[in-house]
């Protein structure tokens, strides 16, 4: 597997040993909140944010706040549920959350167990917590589909229009695959050089603005400047699938448009600038598809039924006493 992701290079990575403290974020009506839980919830995009930032300045920073004040009310949001449900007895069936974690192994680590569970590691979470957390989920999922999507069913129309907005969202992701551009400038150790990260990273930012005001093409530019194995080959890769790549690496340059100069991203050996060449989709699946179909009809469901989901949600909120620690 080719590994592009960053964390372990140009973040400020805590000692190889160091435990981490799972803290109280928040309690909602005295139900915690866990900062491994919000590290958890925040790990895929905090992974990606790495390779897009990777001198983690102030867009980076916004972005992290961001997204962890996201998190963090979808997690108190997830408990206001929670202690509705413990008055109605809903019992989830074991399949249905094993489901949900091979989904989302899928979707954020291209189906590497063993990266996810590296993921749990640096989080602090244990795989029987993280269940138990997956466990919490799929019940407030359930709790939502009892009690707001029991409405009149979807019109054939209404599938279909939803089927042509997300059936690409369904497909078997680690099947798609793409062919890129990259140039790989090494970090070079200060104290040799003379030159700071900083500096060397001004540098490659030097090179993306030279490329995309057309003022050196890209082939030039990795003949020249790359030290990736495929330099000399003006940086193109050969057609990769997105299962072979990093899955934050593969994240950002499948979100790219084709021909579009990104960069400088994070590499375990310094710095990169990628050009999207082509982008061979998997195809989504057919509507005929039982599992297809069903999850497009909860999808036309819950958008119809978002409203009074959302008033109940704020029902709660007002009537609970909620603390935010972090």
């Amino acid at each position: 597997m080719i590994f592009l992701a960053a964390a372990a290079t140009l973040a400020a990575p805590a000692a190889a040993d160091a435990v981490v403290v799972n803290r109280v974020a928040a309690t909602v009506n005295g139900r915690p909140v866990t900062s491994a839980e919000v590290r958890a919830a925040l790990e895929p995009t905090l992974r990606e944010l790495l390779v897009l930032y990777p001198r983690q300045g102030p867009q980076f920073v916004a972005e992290l706040v961001k997204a962890k004040k996201a998190v963090l009310q979808e997690l108190i949001e997830r408990e206001l549920v929670l202690s509705e449900c413990d008055s109605k007895g809903l019992i989830i069936p074991a399949k249905l959350v094993d489901d949900e974690i091979n989904r989302r192994i899928l979707m954020h680590f291209n189906g590497d167990r063993d990266a996810f569970l590296d993921m749990l590691r640096k989080s602090g979470q244990t795989f029987a917590e993280y269940r138990q957390n997956t466990t919490k989920e799929v019940t407030v999922q359930m709790m939502r589909s009892t009690r707001y999507e029991r409405g009149v069913p979807p019109t054939p129309d209404e599938v279909r229009r939803e089927y042509a907005r997300m059936g690409s969202d369904l497909r078997d992701t680690t099947k798609d695959e793409i062919v890129f551009e990259k140039i790989l400038i090494v970090i070079q150790n200060p104290a040799v050089t003379g030159e700071s990260v900083d500096e060397q990273f001004k540098r490659a930012e030097n090179l993306r603005d030279r490329i995309k005001s057309g003022e050196l093409s890209f082939a030039d530019a990795a003949v020249s400047y790359s030290s990736d194995g495929h330099a000399e080959k003006g940086g193109r890769w050969p057609k990769m699938k997105r299962s072979d790549l990093a899955a934050d690496f593969a994240g950002v340059i499948f979100n790219a448009p084709v021909g579009e100069v990104i960069g400088p991203l994070a590499d375990p050996m310094g710095f990169t600038i990628v050009r999207v060449v082509e982008k061979d989709l998997a195809p989504a699946p057919p509507l005929s598809n039982t599992d297809v179909r069903r999850q497009v009809e909860q999808s036309v469901t819950r958008t119809k039924s978002e409203a009074r989901y959302r008033e109940w949600i704020e029902r709660l909120r007002a009537g609970a006493v909620i603390r935010i620690y972090i």
